[in-house]
């Protein structure tokens, strides 16, 4: 039943929506200009600190009141409460309570937890933001029945996306307006870089690789990440990738690498403002994973460990000056046939760069309350997916996230 607080919500809800876009919007100029001054970026990296509330290494979200805040979705279908099925989630959160991410498949952005739709090219019905910076801009991607994807960015209230040229996918943006992909064709992937709406290189491979496999994440100061596939002689081996901001830089390999190791596969996905890269090592043979660590200078590669008894874990994303890692946990022992309604649910996870790997709380407690993290603030925020009681995906974000992270209860 409709009531008159309802609509007082709403009306409260639009009025909030108008002031983050206006102030985005008084913002975005003096960004452009800013951005186009690469000596600039040192200063960039200081202001970042500072509206993130705090220093390099510091949690900010101490005065914050612990939840799980459940946002909108878009009309349509319940959302599948499977995770290998998700078509909804929180998978990036900029300023003045913006965040982004999809709802019923589609790319979408939040105002406080007030869901819009980014605007779709014709012909074009799915595709997801995959990251947003701290004035607002948006990456991702696109997808309709026989067409090829493509890569856009998008600032909150414009009347159309904009095409990012060469590109099918775009997976990440810094606050200085760079973003990253890649075009995928029969013949392969090649990695992409952007600085506005234009095309600013396509990224070379290592001399042992062979092909790419993924570009994931830029810093601040330019740095990008993504992992391959290479060749020694005539042995295999996958290895993550760190391209500098200078293009005449050549890309370098993320140790650990095992010429002839076709099990194992890193997939760095995102890289903070100290050279910090989080990402995910999986052992294909054995179904077994564990969020990966990369510190400057890179000689070696951290495991962290898993959660509880959980025999697969993740990384999918890196906090930008707290060091501070998120990502979802599962368990690939299934008892019983596919899909793996008696595995433990998923849950979304919390690691502080060191000590165990922490859950983050589900919405419920029954067997099939999934929930999964891709991103996480200085503000200690984090954001993802979460299944109610009722068998219904969320998006969601924790709130004060560290003051709700745990050990796992039971070893589970």
């Amino acid at each position: 039943m409709r009531t008159s607080k309802g609509t007082t919500r709403r009306a409260v809800g639009t009025a909030a929506a108008g002031t983050v876009l206006a102030a985005l919007a008084l913002a975005a100029p003096a960004h452009a200009a800013a951005g186009q001054e690469a000596a600039g970026q040192a200063a960039g990296h200081q202001a970042t600190a500072r509206a993130a509330g705090g220093t390099a290494g510091t949690l900010t979200g101490t005065g914050c009141t612990p939840s799980i805040r459940v946002l909108a979705s878009l009309p349509g279908p319940g959302e599948d409460p499977r995770p290998w099925m998700a078509t909804t989630e929180v998978r990036g959160i900029g300023p003045l309570g913006l965040s982004v991410g999809r709802s019923q498949n589609r790319p979408v952005y939040w105002t406080g937890t007030a869901v819009h739709a980014v605007p779709l090219p014709s012909g074009y019905t799915t595709g997801v933001v995959e990251a947003v910076n701290r004035w607002g801009l948006m990456v991702g991607s696109v997808s309709g029945p026989g067409l090829a994807p493509l890569a856009f960015r998008y600032f909150p209230g414009a009347p159309a996306v904009g095409i990012l040229p060469g590109g099918t996918h775009a997976t990440d943006v810094n606050d200085w307006g760079r973003a990253v992909g890649y075009r995928r064709t029969a013949g392969g992937m090649t990695g992409l870089e952007w600085s506005g709406g234009s095309l600013r290189r396509e990224l070379p491979l290592p001399p042992h690789m062979t092909r790419l496999e993924g570009v994931s994440g830029i810093n601040n100061a330019g740095r990008i990440v993504g992992d391959g596939f290479g060749l020694v002689g005539d042995e295999g081996y996958d290895a993550g990738l760190l391209w500098a901001a200078d293009p005449a830089t050549p890309p370098t390999e993320l140790p650990d690498v095992h010429p002839g190791d076709t099990y194992s596969k890193y997939e760095p996905r995102d890289i903070d403002e100290s050279g910090r890269i989080a990402g995910t090592y999986g052992f294909t043979h054995t179904l077994i994973s564990n969020g990966a660590h990369w510190l400057p200078p890179y000689a070696a590669v951290t495991h962290a460990p898993g959660l509880g008894d959980r025999t697969q874990s993740t990384f999918e994303d890196i906090s930008p000056t707290t060091n501070v890692s998120v990502g979802t946990a599962s368990d690939s022992t299934i008892v019983g046939p596919w899909p793996p309604e008696t595995a433990p649910p998923y849950q979304a996870t919390y690691w502080k760069g060191s000590g165990p790997l922490l859950g983050l709380p589900r919405l419920a407690a029954t067997p099939t309350a999934h929930a999964g993290a891709f991103t996480v603030t200085d503000h200690d925020q984090v954001g993802g997916f979460a299944v109610d009681a009722a068998d219904v995906m969320h998006p969601v974000i924790w709130t004060c996230a560290s003051k709700q992270a745990t050990l796992p209860a039971g070893g589970s």
